[in-house]
């Protein structure tokens, strides 16, 4: 029953998440004078330094720093010894802290940006130790969601030298990248395209002042090149036009259209069903401001202020718009490259685990904060149905059915123990055992079909498969693909037997007996950037594949 293993192509992130600690502590682990600015394991690394397309209307197209993406409210840390220089409003770090540092012997300036409140825990000409907690992660300015945007100045911020905020604090013995949760992958687009917003003027030059080559309509197509910004304008080019507009008319997309619309006369309810309560009757053409899920052939859709779900026939996504839900899970419920439910639960910088936590059949989601467990007993958006608390924060989190009952439960791990608990309650763990070694990578199965889950670590490509909730040695060793692969653990053909799939890229190449030799099943299923899951998700006794983008 053990659905609980995650891999993400480590290689595509960047190697950020092989180095992933195994420990949490108040900042990134101290390697010297400097720290980091966030809780280890707290955040994802949204944006690099460099150019970039517009994220949202207004922002920058050459990007001074790095983005961390975190929850609402995470305490920032200053990073080293200093002295707080700014703490101020700025139209687009919103709440703006400046601190000063002396590190190596040289003058740094680090800047935090887009708290709620810059002046809240210190004030301008306050020292502060490294690891003080200075400020909130906030989303005030321009931002789409809460983040610190972090940048470094060697000198004086404005007239000393910006640097790669990753590069410098990697200087320093921490890594940024290692202590995220997740890692967008970093990728240079060659072009942008972005939209007209209203009437746009494009003009000769980089000035309010410059002649009008012309005017477009509004939701124009611009294209333009990434990093080039000046004056506020940026060089744009529509069909045969090309000049300079002014950057509060672009946008990187469509402002004001609708998603979607429906396609007749058709009641929105308030679950994927026909029998459903109605939340409101609309009319055919009935404009959606957005679709965000898809369950059992419908639609969740949000329009005038409601959310509620439409059947998928009824739904026509307009031209222009994207043709797919582009965040969140996407579940496949047979070996194929098509979602049958995708939905978006936590968020980007929780970690993610997957178990049948109520015992019917289903597998579905949990994430952690800290010690706390989030879990959604349905593959369906909404809030935790339920919480508990368990091990500590930065334990390594394994989960599987460890007495047989049917239902999945948490253990962690530290070092070569695993500390495991039978309930989805919090409390000691009711079995400590000791297996494997401490650097081993660890699956979770029901290797033997027995009905209880037990563990199997990896070497290279070689598999140590323990049928018993035991210390001692493996019952069985196998070898299967290559040393480098992402592996994961399922029972891909319903035989109450889990096994092997490795996975190269958006390959993934399945077996379906512990055994070395070929794979019994290929398949590609979303991107190679993508994580990937597996579970059962529509309990027909099947694992099958799901991957979470964000």
């Amino acid at each position: 029953m053990a659905r609980s293993f995650r891999v993400v192509l480590a290689a595509t992130l960047v190697g950020a998440l092989s180095a992933m600690p195994t420990s949490s502590a108040s900042a990134a682990p101290p390697r010297g004078a400097v720290d980091g600015p966030l809780d280890t394991g707290t955040y994802a690394v949204t944006s690099y330094f460099g150019a970039r397309c517009l994220p949202i209307i207004n922002a920058s197209t050459s990007h001074g720093g790095v983005d961390l993406g975190a929850a609402d409210g995470s305490p920032l840390y200053a990073v080293a010894d200093g002295r707080v220089v700014r703490a101020e409003p700025n139209f687009s770090a919103g709440q703006w802290l400046v601190v000063e540092h002396v590190v190596g012997g040289r003058r740094v300036q680090v800047s935090y940006s887009h708290m709620w409140d810059a002046d809240r825990f210190v004030r301008v000409g306050q020292t502060v130790r490294r690891g003080q907690k200075i400020a909130e992660v906030g989303s005030s300015g321009v931002s789409t969601s809460p983040h610190l945007h972090l940048e470094v100045w060697l000198g004086s911020y404005g007239s000393g030298t910006q640097v790669d905020p990753l590069g410098w604090f990697r200087s320093q013995g921490v890594d940024l990248l290692g202590a995220a949760m997740r890692v967008v992958p970093r990728s240079g687009p060659g072009s942008c395209t972005y939209y007209a917003v209203g009437p746009t003027p494009v003009r000769t030059s980089a000035s309010a002042g410059a002649p009008v080559v012309a005017t477009v309509p509004n939701h124009t197509v611009l294209t333009s090149s990434p990093g080039t910004k000046s004056n506020g304008f940026l060089p744009v080019r529509a069909g045969n036009v090309s000049g300079w507009a002014h950057a509060s008319d672009v946008s990187p997309t469509r402002l004001g259209v609708p998603t979607a619309r429906t396609t007749g006369d058709v009641v929105l309810r308030s679950a994927p069903s026909a029998s459903a309560a109605e939340v409101a009757p609309l009319g055919a053409g009935t404009g959606l401001e957005d679709v965000v899920a898809l369950s059992a052939g419908w639609y969740q859709v949000e329009t005038g202020g409601r959310t509620g779900w439409l059947p998928a026939g009824r739904v026509r996504l307009e031209a222009g718009t994207s043709r797919t839900i582009d965040y969140g899970f996407f579940l496949a419920n047979t070996f194929t490259t098509t979602a049958d439910t995708v939905f978006e639960y936590g968020d980007y910088f929780d970690e993610f685990f997957v178990g049948d936590f109520d015992g019917d059949g289903v597998d579905t989601f949990a994430y952690r904060r800290g010690r706390i467990f989030y879990i959604r007993d349905t593959n369906l958006p909404g809030r935790p149905d339920r919480t508990v608390a368990y091990g500590r924060p930065g334990d390594t989190v394994l989960v599987g059915d460890w007495d047989g009952d049917g239902v999945d439960t948490f253990a962690v791990r530290r070092g070569s123990s695993y500390h495991i608990k039978n309930s989805v309650t919090s409390g000691p763990a009711d079995i400590v055992v000791v297996y494997g070694r401490s650097g081993d990578t660890v699956l979770v199965g029901d290797w033997d079909g027995t009905g209880g889950d037990t563990l199997a670590v990896r070497r290279g490509a070689e598999y140590h498969v323990k049928n018993s909730i035991t210390a001692g040695a493996a019952d069985q060793v196998v070898v299967y693909g290559r040393s480098g692969d992402d592996v994961l653990a399922g029972d891909w053909d319903s035989d109450g037997r889990d096994s092997l799939a490795v996975r190269r890229g958006a390959e993934y190449h399945v077996k379906n007996a512990i055994a070395p030799g070929g794979a019994d099943v290929r398949v590609v299923y979303g991107r190679a950037t993508d994580e990937v899951y597996g579970g059962d998700w529509n309990g027909d006794g099947e694992d099958s594949l799901a991957v979470y983008r964000f």
